[in-house]
């Protein structure tokens, strides 16, 4: 009786395996054949998006920069005042050259358009021996305007380094033609007239028409600081006040 119920219930285990064996080996075709569906369906969703096979461009590539800053003058005149913030822009169109091999070096060439402004208390003006000279306001003149304009039409060149993660850094240069350098003002006559005046005066004289200006960004992504310093004068050596520009501020990249 007992080798009997023994026979019946190996039998038993043995049909109990077999069922657990083929379920077990009908869920894993199934969990395979899911898989490559999943897989197939991912395939077709990347030909229809990328079919070359090659690696999504990079939206921000710092083709497009614009860089506002304020100035620190060097080289002004003592007993000459000017305001604590002197801002400024710069904007530049650059095109990319991505050196080969996926490397996270690259080199940037373009145009670019660069304002600097000064506000002081006092005007620019030429004397007898035809030299720029700043002249400081008699201190009963009131003014709600005395900014200085220097402005240039430039070519950025760039050595730029980007890592994947999106950190990035680059130094360069900026050779450009000085565009124009003006003064506007807005307040009393500053020869003591009666009625107020508002004017742009553009007869600024002996001022250099090449502008060479070094600079780098350091940030992450479509941000960085930005620091540049010019290492030519806005005017002639002996001919007006030996001044030019370090500028510190805060690049954006567009696209």
């Amino acid at each position: 009786m007992q080798i009997q119920f023994r026979k019946i219930m190996k039998k038993t285990l043995i049909i109990i395996a077999t069922f657990l064996f083929g379920i077990t080996s009908l869920q894993a075709q199934e969990d395979s054949t899911a898989t490559k569906k999943v897989n197939k369906a991912k395939e077709k969703i990347e030909q229809i998006y990328n079919p070359t096979g090659e690696e999504k461009p990079e939206i921000i590539r710092d083709r497009l920069v614009m860089d506002i800053y304020h100035s620190f003058w060097f080289g002004m005149p003592k007993g000459v005042n000017h305001m604590k913030f002197d801002p400024g822009f710069s904007i530049s169109a650059i095109w990319d050259f991505k050196l080969p091999n996926k490397s996270p070096i690259s080199f940037g060439v373009g145009l670019g358009f660069s304002y600097f402004s000064q506000f002081t208390d006092a005007l620019l003006k030429v004397d007898d021996g035809w030299i720029m000279k700043y002249n400081v306001l008699n201190p009963d003149i009131k003014y709600k305007l005395n900014r200085i304009n220097y402005m240039n039409c430039n070519l950025p060149i760039e050595f730029r380094y980007r890592h994947k993660c999106g950190f990035k850094f680059s130094v360069g240069a900026r050779v450009g033609l000085i565009a124009e350098v003006s003064q506007s003002y807005k307040g009393d006559d500053p020869d003591g007239g009666s009625i107020g005046r508002h004017y742009k005066n553009r007869e600024i004289y002996n001022t250099q028409n090449i502008s060479v200006e070094v600079y780098t960004r350091i940030g992450w992504k479509a941000f960085a600081l930005f620091y540049s310093v010019h290492v030519t004068k806005i005017f002639d050596d002996g001919e007006g006040p030996a001044i030019y520009p370090m500028s510190l501020g805060l690049s954006i990249s567009l696209f």
